[in-house]
């Protein structure tokens, strides 16, 4: 139990958002005057000033370096391999994930919406950026154990203990399910080790079982964009 707990604990959610550089157009005013989208006026075409209000840009050529005790760099370990054309993962908001459990289990784990506030759940007619914390996901990970239990109770493939062959099957199908995209072989394994090796001292085969796809349900795939 605490050796899954630190397993889920531990997946990293990266967060953040990178757009892509549009250049300004230009208009040509009544007057003569060259206009930029951006409503910045160059006085006539020979005008030597560069057009102003272009849209940021995101860069780490020009990041800062922070050090802290014992001369250790902060910044190491910061991602920087994150395509400039699309957005880093976005944490999923509170309001969605009802319709997401739905989606995979069939229904809505009752604590969900107990844990609302565990998810910084937004005001009616607000929304708020959501954002992951350790708490958001361990809970995540409670809801999702709760879910899967009932769903393993009323399948009868989950009643014998799992196997190499039947445990690559159902995590590869139900990873699939999840995250809508194939599972990669490292992530198969894991899924796999989870059910057969690390809950072995589970006596209930079902809850061990139900552990391993709540593993899936509480990774970075299922909780964000």
């Amino acid at each position: 139990m605490k050796t899954l707990f630190i397993r889920i604990l531990t997946l990293g959610l990266v967060l953040g958002a990178c757009s892509k550089a549009r250049k300004p157009k230009n208009f040509q005013a009544a007057n003569g005057n060259t206009v930029t989208a951006d409503g910045d006026a160059n006085q006539g075409e020979n005008n030597d000033n560069p057009a102003q209000g272009s849209m940021l840009t995101c860069s780490t050529k020009d990041s800062k370096s922070y050090k802290g005790f014992g001369n250790i760099n902060l910044v190491a370990g910061r991602v920087t391999d994150v395509p400039k054309e699309g957005d880093r993962f976005r944490v999923k908001p509170y309001s969605v994930l009802a319709g997401e459990y739905t989606r995979v289990l069939g229904s809505v784990p009752g604590s969900l919406a107990a844990n609302a506030a565990s998810f910084v759940a937004a005001p009616e007619r607000w929304y708020v950026e959501p954002q992951a914390s350790a708490v958001t996901l361990f809970t995540s990970f409670r809801i999702a154990y709760e879910g899967t239990l009932a769903l393993v109770a009323s399948d009868t493939k989950y009643s014998a203990a799992p196997t190499e062959e039947s445990a690559s099957v159902i995590c590869s199908s139900f990873a699939r399910q999840v995250w809508n995209r194939l599972p990669t072989p490292a992530e198969i394994t894991a899924c796999k080790n989870l059910a057969m090796i690390e809950t072995a001292g589970e006596t209930d085969v079902k809850a061990r079982w139900a552990y391993a796809l709540a593993s899936v349900m509480a990774s970075a795939d299922f909780l964000t964009y």
